[in-house]
Order: C-alpha cells, then structure tokens, then sequence
C-alpha cells in the first residue's frame, strides 16, 4: 500500500548552502528542484487486538498526550459481569507499540468503578487522563446522569464518579480538552451530550475534579436531538454539533462560544444534509449502526489552521457528494462555522449499494485530515466489513482510501448471554481516531475473533518523501538543459559511522527536466545519514557529509549544484551543472578498459534498447558512448566514499 498524498511539509538541505540561514536554504533548493507539489505515503500497520479477552469490548475512544505523544490512552465498554458495565483502559507509554491494559477502571481502593456507556477519553495540558461516560443515577431508576472519572497516574487508577451537576437524562456524552497553549482557555476540559431538553454542556478548570452546572446550547424546542459532538478550535473557540430533523428536512445542528462555554450562539438548521434513510441511523444483519456528525478543528498552524470539519453518513441527492445510499461526507468551513460552503466524498470507492458508517475523524498536527469507518465495499454480499481510513492533505477537496483491515468480520447481534443493555440490535455507537507524531492510530471494535466484539488498533506511519536531484553525464544535453531520458537511481541511506552500514534504500526516477527524483524510505528512523547514489552506468556518489533525516519530513539534497556536495568532489562538470560520471558499465566502481570493452563491443553490434552500455540515454550504443567510456578510463574516475 504505497499511497501518496499531497502537499505535507519537507525539509530541505544542501550540505555547500550549510552557513546560510534555514529560510534562505529552503527557498534556493526548493526553487532549484522545482518542486511542483509535496507529498507523503503510509506505511500500513498490522492488525493486533489491544487486549485479547472474551469479555466484550465496544464503542471505542482514543487519545494522544498533547506534549508527549509517546502516550496514548483508549478506552471501551466492558461486560465485565453479567449485566454489569465499567470501562476498560488501555495504556501505551510507547507511541501504541505495546499496551497495557484492564478491562475496568479502579479507584483507590481497588473498588470497580460503575460505568453505563458511551465512554470517551481525552488527556489534558497536565496529562490528566479524563474519562466521560453515561453513569447510572446514585438514587437509582434509569434516568442515567453524566459521570466523569480521572487519573493523574497514566490510569493505573481513576476517581470515583464525578457526576456532572442539573443533568436529568443523558445520552451519548462527548468530551474535549483545550491543549492549545495560545488559547485563553488552555487547559479547559468540556463535555457535551443530549437529553430530552436539548444538547447540553458543561465545563472543567481543573482537570476533571469539579463541573460545572449542566447548560443548553441548542434552541429551547424540546425535541429529539441524540448524537453531539464538541471541538475546539486555536483560538479558544468551542463547537458543537448534533443532528435534527423537522419531518423530511434534515441538518445539522451548530453551536459556538468563544468565551469559553459561557455564552452561545446555536441554530437546529445550521446545515442542510442528506442523511441515510433513517436520519444518520442504518440497519444491517439485524443491528444498529450510524454514520452521525462528528466535528474537528484544524489546530496544526499550517496554511488552513481554524478551519472545521463535520463528518458523517449521508445518501446521494440535492446536490449531496454521496454517490449511493451511505457514504462518508465532509463538509468544510474555513470562517469558524459562518458558512459551510465545501462538502466532499471522503470514501473513494466505485459503484453503489456499498455502505460506510461510523465515522471518525482526526485532523494530525500536519493539517492533514484522517477519516476512519467501516465499510462493507470489498463483499459483494454486503455482510462483511473492514475498515478503512481516508486521508486528505488539501483540505478534504481530495481523499485517498487506505485498507487497514487485514481481515473481515460480520457485524451481528451478540449472543443473548452478552446482549448489550438487553438490546439484541445494539453493537455500540461508534470508533476512535487519533494521530501521534507522523503515525495515526485507528480504534475499532469487531467480532472477528471468536466471534468476540474486541478492541483492535493498527498503528499507519504517515512519512514524508525525500527528493534527491542528480544528472548522469552521458545523459545531459546543454542544449536544451534536459536529459536524454528519464532513469532510475537508487539511494542508500549509510549509518554516519564506519563501517557505514545501510539504514535504508529506496529507487527513484530522475525527472528529464527538473533532474529531480522522489525516494520513500521506508524503514529509516530520523538521524543523519550519508546518501549513497547509485545508477547503473555511472560512478557511485556520496554527500559530502551526513544529512539530517526526518520520517515526517524527509530530506531535499542536490549534486547538480556543486562538486562540494559530492564526498570527495567527486563530480564531473558539463556545461553548466555537475553530472554523475558516466563510464562505470560493470559497476564495479572503476572506469577501466573492462567498461570500454563491454561498449566497444555493443557498439561494433549496434546494440540497442535499455542497456548499461549506453552512456548517453538515447537507446542506442555507438561513438557517443564510447567517448564518455575512454575519457574517464583515461582520468582514472572511480567512486570515492569514507
């Protein structure tokens, strides 16, 4: 899976502009390279069950640390005991390599800690791990409250239930915290959910330990609003979003503060919208499954940082993206939500009757935007799923889908034994997304394993490409400034140090015009390293020095520009650029009277076609190629490297 995707951020280098400033470095090389646009491509991640058990695991809930991205929190509904639910957590300290994990949270005491549903988890500025849930009432009866629990200790153990005040009965809680240190707010956590009233908010100062009073933010109308979603934005702005229907008119529902909570202004009928047939609801192989808005914020600090984005499931129609019945729609605004002009397809898949739901979405501190869903598009019978992410590096305008499933699985019903709230149809409301560094982390829930609903995680590495501009010799025609043909040339990144062992390798064909080729790397890790090129024909070249390596940014290094660029000097100078030697046919790393007697040869035959005899790139061995072949062998050109 080798995707690319547009426009994220490369560095660049060249090791003869090293006393310049960084700005100045960029423009030159970036300018001298050409490049049109950027791009990056995934590495996709195995398929692993956070914590393999046969209690059920749903409705999953992930996070990053927003200053160590190193720690990641999840968390999930149990069944811990017959007819009894809690929430399990799952740790990692190592960037999602490894976890650890309990399938229900303990306060001090080592007490299990009662939990209803809908659990979402979010680590604030301090690290403080906050876990919001639907919570049974203390008095008891089934109008279910809003709970909180945290933990100052990477969740080894939590609060007891902090109960959010004026809440009558809740449903489908979402909870943010505002990591972004320019903010006004930095350090507030905010929590959103419905009830009969209304859409209904509340906020934290001090990591979770006091709430404030429960406050609508939609209109006064009673009436059925069930899914809110919350967001906050690089100024201190706070979102919400939830769905509303007025009999066939449908939307979505929009609130924004920007004092913190305090005042808000909101409208029922915000964004028109064309949700599945049963308003955001679905059913398929007789459960319940939805595609309800979710909204981000783009805090990255890039080109569209403040812009919002609202995911969800929506059918074809007035005007709608959706090519069927169910597909995955995001809709942008890039004025903090006074308009919401731009909605686009995120699934890319060809043809109908194809179903996504479960949205989920993320935005990486690239500004890139990662959507996750299941989708049921590889089974022609519509009863198996996977899931993918969509990725999109402009703004949601394009997208390009990544498989991350490994395998299928069924969505059905339980076994009666493990009915969720006693409800046959109802598997969960919905899956996780989040991003660390330059890796993503999808968190999903499936059955495939013994038929076990079950936590799974992938880990998708997101790097940069590296670009890399050389000219062959022989290939170089002064006259127009391009090369006789495109090639391939293949680049090793060395350790710095002796013996300089490969790190990585990667191909790349130079561009006839800008000279210019892309390289993925795909097993590097970021350090500095020399670049080892290598083309079939010609002499083995270094950097004259080690060049510093970024997986989120690669690197941008020229040897057309001077022969200090090369260790050793080791170029050769045509014209008006610095060329790769052309004579080493055998590449053996010597010009010698083996190269001239293997062109000699094809020579005398007039040999053609893609061959290591023909120095100049015109496809075919004669005079031209001899002559490259007899001058070197006569200087003595051979590779030099540390």
């Amino acid at each position: 899976m080798r995707n690319k995707l547009l426009y994220s951020l490369c560095f660049t280098f060249s090791v003869s502009l090293s006393s310049i400033s960084y700005e100045t470095v960029y423009s030159s090389v970036k300018s001298n390279i050409n490049l049109s646009q950027e791009a990056s491509f995934v590495n996709p991640g195995v398929n692993f069950r956070v914590f393999p058990d046969t209690v059920t695991q749903v409705e999953t809930s992930i996070s990053v640390h927003p200053f160590n991205s190193q720690i990641i929190a999840g968390a999930a509904v149990t069944d811990i005991y017959p007819g009894g639910y809690t929430t399990g957590i799952f740790i990692s300290t190592n960037g999602g390599n490894n976890w650890q994990c309990k399938n229900a949270i303990k306060d001090s005491t080592g007490l299990i800690i009662t939990t209803v549903g809908n659990p979402k988890i979010v680590i604030d500025k301090n690290g403080t791990m906050i876990l919001s849930y639907i919570a049974p009432n203390p008095l008891g009866g089934n109008n279910f409250k809003v709970g909180v629990s945290y933990s100052t200790n990477n969740g080894l153990y939590w609060s007891k239930t902090v109960y959010i005040p004026g809440v009558d009965t809740a449903d489908k809680s979402f909870i943010t915290t505002d990591c972004i240190q320019s903010s006004p707010y930095f350090g507030r956590s905010y929590i959103v959910y419905n009830e009969r009233r209304g859409i209904y908010f509340s906020y934290s100062t001090n990591g979770g330990k006091v709430w404030s009073a429960a406050k609508r933010v939609s209109p006064p109308t009673y009436y059925q609003r069930t899914g809110a979603s919350i967001a906050v934005s690089n100024g201190g702005e706070v979102y919400i979003t939830w769905p509303y229907t007025v009999e066939t008119n449908k939307y979505i529902g929009f609130a924004k503060s920007t004092n913190g909570g305090i005042k808000w202004d909101s409208s029922d009928t915000k964004i028109p919208v064309t949700p599945v047939n049963s308003d955001f609801r679905i059913n398929l192989n007789l459960v319940k499954l939805n595609g309800l808005p979710v909204i981000t914020a783009d805090n990255s600090g890039g080109e569209r940082n403040g812009w919002l984005y609202i995911v969800s499931s929506e059918r074809a129609g007035n005007n709608n993206p959706a090519t069927d019945s169910c597909d995955i729609i995001i809709r942008c605004s890039s004025n903090h939500g006074a308009t919401w002009p731009l909605k686009f397809r995120v699934n890319q898949d060809i043809g109908t009757y194809k179903h996504q739901f479960f949205p989920a979405v993320n935005v990486d501190n690239t500004g890139r935007i990662e959507v996750v869903y299941y989708d049921d598009r590889n089974t022609p019978t519509r009863d198996s799923f996977q899931v993918y992410v969509s990725s999109s590096e402009n703004g949601g305008q394009s997208f390009e889908d990544i498989l991350v499933s490994d395998h299928k699985f069924k969505l059905k019903q339980m076994v009666p034994s493990k009915y969720l709230f006693g409800i046959p149809s109802y598997i969960g409301t919905g899956i996780g997304i989040a991003s660390s560094d330059n890796k993503v982390l999808p968190f999903w829930y499936d059955n495939s394993a013994n038929d076990e609903y079950q936590v799974w995680c992938s880990v998708l590495e997101f790097r940069s490409p590296s670009y890399i501009k050389a000219v062959q010799e022989g290939f170089y025609n002064p006259v127009f400034h391009n090369i006789n043909s495109c090639d391939t040339l293949k680049a090793y990144l060395r350790y710095s140090a002796s013996p300089y062992i490969i790190a990585d390798s990667a191909c790349g064909i130079i561009d006839s015009l800008t000279f210019t080729g892309e390289f993925n790397f795909n097993n590097a890790v970021n350090g500095n390293y020399y670049i080892d090129l290598k083309h079939r024909n010609s002499i083995e070249v270094w950097s004259s020095a080690p060049v510093p390596y970024s997986v989120s940014a690669g690197f941008i290094y020229d040897f057309t520009v001077s022969s200090s660029n090369a260790y050793g000097n080791n170029l050769a100078f045509k014209s008006d650029i610095w060329c790769l030697y052309s004579c080493d046919v055998n590449q053996d790393g010597i010009s010698d009277i083996e190269d001239i007697s293997i062109v000699e040869n094809d020579a005398a035959n007039s040999v053609s076609g893609y061959i290591n005899s023909d120095l100049t790139g015109d496809g075919i061995v004669d005079s031209s190629d001899m002559m490259y072949a007899e001058n070197n062998t006569t200087n003595n050109v051979s590779s030099v490297i540390p």
